[in-house]
């Protein structure tokens, strides 16, 4: 266990200090050059890495503006590698429609973290009266779609424990969860929101929508590589029948 945690070290620092360069970086070139080296260190390191790095550089003084702007760099990637790892399957299946709820919703959540964006440049609620109201428009949307992994839950994830796989939606259920509560909390900050002053408010919120994007990248990426993947391998044509049958029972939630 030591030997892996050594090993895994020079990542988190080369993370680190690639995010410094891109937080400094004075031209174009400079910082897609980081940008390069930070996708390369990006296939070498897991979330848990990289959420540490991150914690790490806001200890030693980066604020929460310099981690937007890293955010943006590996969620772009995550984006790209999301497009490339595009799984083939026939219009009509199951998994191309859960495959265009990962667009969709991360497409949501990039809007609420770059409008959180948006309000924390102003000065007061009233002042940022608009993009609360478009942050409580971004949540509703998010909360309704819970119900793509309400159709997994209920369809793909019965099936695939009734073939011995059982670990896979276990923790696929596990995050699903996780997320939910994540999504209430931005709820419930927004809801509260007059019970604080503005700058905490708008902190907290930018924050927390950085950590449910991240948090659904990367679940997704797990979804695409590990569950579908298995899925595909172990369930027959007429289970993918039953599912799609279920799953338009159940509706699907708009973009």
């Amino acid at each position: 266990m030591g030997t892996s945690s050594q090993e895994q070290n020079p990542v988190k620092e080369g993370l680190k200090t690639l995010l410094k360069r891109i937080k400094s970086g004075t031209s174009q070139e400079e910082l897609e050059k980081a940008r390069a080296e930070f996708k390369g260190l990006l296939s070498r390191a897991t979330p848990l890495l990289i959420a540490q790095a991150e914690q790490e550089l806001i200890a030693e003084g980066f604020t929460q503006q310099d981690l937007v702007s890293a955010c943006d760099v590996h969620l772009e990637l995550f984006r790209s590698t999301l497009e490339q790892n595009e799984i083939q399957v026939p219009e009509g299946h199951p998994i191309a429609r859960f495959q265009e709820d990962h667009r969709i919703i991360l497409a949501l959540m990039d809007q609420l973290r770059r409008v959180a964006g948006d309000l924390k440049k102003k000065g007061s609620f009233a002042e940022g009266r608009q993009e609360l109201s478009k942050l409580d428009e971004l949540i509703e949307k998010l909360l309704e779609a819970e119900n793509h992994n309400v159709r997994q839950e209920n369809t793909l994830f019965p099936l695939l424990e009734r073939h011995g796989l059982e670990q896979p939606p276990a923790i696929m259920w596990m995050e699903h969860t996780e997320m939910k509560e994540q999504k209430k909390k931005l709820k419930k900050l927004l809801d509260q929101r007059e019970e604080m002053d503005f700058d905490t408010f708008a902190d907290l919120f930018l924050q927390n929508s950085i950590l449910l994007q991240e948090k659904f990248a990367n679940h997704t990426l797990k979804e695409k590589n590990i569950l579908y993947q298995a899925a595909l391998e172990v369930l027959t044509e007429e289970e993918w029948k039953d599912i799609k049958e279920e799953c338009d029972a159940l509706g699907y939630f708009k973009g």
